[in-house]
């Protein structure tokens, strides 16, 4: 995962209470199971939304990077809070 959302403790931190949830009442083998299909969908969404606003972010060409700095500024937060939102919003 690129460190774009600053993410990388805070998933790490959801494993392990994702995990610990799973293997508790299931055991080993059925808890791991169950861990991956939870823990799936949420950790490839993130790491998509980290490497595009990597990308944007890490922009190099003038033009672009021009557009893109005075851009920034001119959105509504929440277009940025609503962006961002699957990622800091989780639940076990």
């Amino acid at each position: 995962m690129t460190p774009n959302l600053g993410q990388g403790a805070c998933q790490a931190l959801e494993d392990a209470v994702t995990l610990a949830h799973a293997v508790d009442p299931l055991g080993v083998s059925s808890g791991l199971a169950a861990y991956d299909r939870g823990r799936r969908p949420r950790t490839q969404l993130i790491v998509r939304r980290s490497r595009q606003i990597g990308a944007f972010a890490h922009w190099t060409s003038p033009s672009p990077t021009a557009l893109r700095d005075v851009a920034i500024p001119l959105l509504p937060r929440s277009f940025f809070n609503r962006s961002i939102a699957p990622a800091y919003s989780w639940t076990v």
